[in-house]
């Protein structure tokens, strides 16, 4: 995550090994304080300015036996995007392999059934060879068959 507004509502945790200092923080308070486009980076900076240990950027590197602020922030996770579903139950259209009975390609998941007969004749036209099925769950809407084999192409 860059910034903060594109944390999930919640608690933001910042804890350092170091002083062994911890702070607990909303994100709407923080939002509140720093406003949304604020990095992830600059807010801990801001929350550990007054730690002892802290360096500032561009500092020359500690020494070998010096002490840093090891402060980690943990944001919670980003509010999940999720799509609006169509009411209804979803057709399925699949392409089933030329031997083993099974499903070759799955390929669309279409809510609207006349949208799902277009894809599927779409399908026909694209894979000419082999068995093509329209479903809804179990059920078999369309099903094209796989077309039979000449004599002549049989031979070869």
């Amino acid at each position: 995550m860059g910034r903060l507004g594109d944390a999930g509502p919640g608690r933001v945790y910042v804890d350092c090994a170091t002083c062994e200092r911890s702070g607990r923080y909303t994100v709407a308070s923080l939002i509140g304080r720093y406003g949304a486009d604020i990095s992830t980076l600059d807010l801990l900076r801001h929350l550990t300015a007054s730690c002892r240990y802290q360096r500032p950027p561009g500092a020359p590197p500690a020494r070998k036996y010096a002490h840093l602020c090891l402060a980690a922030i943990t944001l919670p996770p980003p509010a999940k995007q999720i799509p609006p579903v169509p009411p209804g139950v979803p057709y399925t259209v699949e392409v089933w392999r030329e031997t083993g009975g099974n499903i070759e390609l799955h390929l669309a998941t279409i809510y609207p059934l006349t949208v799902a007969i277009a894809a599927f004749e779409a399908a026909c036209l694209e894979w000419p060879t082999n068995e093509i099925t329209l479903r809804d769950r179990a059920r078999i809407v369309r099903k094209r068959e796989r077309p039979q084999r000449s004599a002549t192409t049989s031979g070869l």
